[in-house]
């Protein structure tokens, strides 16, 4: 026998609910099931150098909000937010002096994560070019030195690699027993031609033609040496510069680094290799940058080499030359989350007298 209708509480007969217009959105998620995550990173510089018309000064570097999101169990959001002081493109204010603060996404990533042999994430995210570009991103605070080996500049900051990509990036590990390698797979947008006309040298909605950039790296990092990283990785694209023919452009790149809490030694080789479709010539731009450091205690000095030798009449970037010398510095950790840092740099130019810096930061995380 079916069980007797519940009675209707009086005055709920035929009764009008009206909708929520406070949520007018269908509930797709629930969003207590996501936790959005934010990381602060900053640091503040005095530095001075000989270099002709320069001045000494007390400069903001970036101040960078790290922000990550667990959307689902295989899904993630990875962002980095970046504000800083400097003009957008290098071309604009070639010395870099403008007191302007602007605003920058660095990093903007949906990863999915499937197993260990394959993830994905698309968005902007850091070429997989060599070592450092992908182990060191937008904070001075996990590097040992005060900034960038020349080689992994930024490109606003007159750097030579596309360092930032848009595109699709896949990555993982390969069955390979104890030698523990991996890989990474990426098509994107590229980086623009270095033309003064660029507004932006990453290709963040528009890529300036259809033809897109592959990269390929493989690594390895054997257990029996417990710290050791080798690998290499090829890029290429077509870049298509303003009054120029199309230049075909490969990057080929190696790395060994050896890495323990309190040892450090990290060596890369780039070899940039740019040819116009009009002629049979290839220029080519070797670069390498060598690094150590150990640390005793809450003190850690450092000792870097770094050298880049672009061709005069180099199609892409022929304001780059020559440029070599050492830097040595020394951190000292202050705190879990501060560090102090001293550095003084000799650059050696083509043509040109060599120059001295002297550079103390602070650096911090919040």
């Amino acid at each position: 026998m079916a069980a007797p209708a519940a009675p209707q509480t009086q005055g709920t007969q035929d009764q009008h609910v009206e909708p929520d217009v406070s949520n007018p959105e269908p509930e797709r998620m629930d969003m207590s099931k996501t936790l959005l995550r934010i990381r602060g990173f900053g640091d503040v510089s005095f530095h001075g150098s000989d270099e002709h018309e320069s001045t000494t000064s007390f400069s903001l570097g970036q101040l960078n909000l790290f922000v990550t999101s667990d959307i689902s169990e295989k899904f993630k959001f990875l962002g980095e937010i970046v504000f800083e002081s400097g003009p957008d493109n290098f071309y604009e204010v070639p010395s870099g002096r403008t007191n302007e603060f602007g605003v920058d996404v660095e990093r903007y990533l949906l990863q999915y994560s499937y197993n260990d042999y394959f993830n994905l994430a698309v968005g902007r995210y850091h070429t997989a070019i060599g070592y450092y570009n992908t182990a060191y991103h937008h904070s001075t605070w996990f590097q040992t030195t005060t900034g960038r080996p020349l080689l992994f500049q930024f490109e606003d900051s007159g750097g030579i690699l596309p360092v930032h990509n848009v595109g699709v990036s896949a990555s993982g590990r390969i069955p390979s027993g104890s030698l523990g390698l991996h890989y990474v797979a990426e098509i994107g947008n590229g980086r623009a031609s270095r033309t003064p006309l660029q507004e932006e040298p990453v290709q963040n909605e528009v890529d300036e033609n259809n033809h897109k950039a592959f990269n390929l790296a493989l690594f390895a990092r054997p257990e029996a040496i417990h710290g050791l990283q080798v690998g290499f990785s090829a890029y290429h694209d077509l870049l298509t510069p303003l009054a120029q023919s199309p230049v075909s452009e490969n990057i080929l790149a190696a790395h060994a680094v050896y890495m323990l809490p309190n040892f450090e030694w990290l060596n890369e080789f780039v070899l940039v290799r740019h040819g116009p479709q009009d002629t049979t010539r290839v220029f080519n731009t070797p670069s390498f940058y060598t690094q150590i450091s150990k640390r005793w205690g809450s003190y850690r000095p450092y000792f870097r080499y770094q050298y880049i030798n672009a061709p005069n009449n180099e199609p892409i970037y022929p304001d780059v030359g020559l440029r070599a010398g050492p830097s040595v510095g020394l951190r000292y950790d202050a705190a879990e989350s501060v560090a102090l840092k001293l550095q003084y740099d000799y650059n050696q130019l083509r043509s040109q007298p060599g120059v001295n810096a002297l550079t103390l930061q602070l650096g911090f995380t919040f």
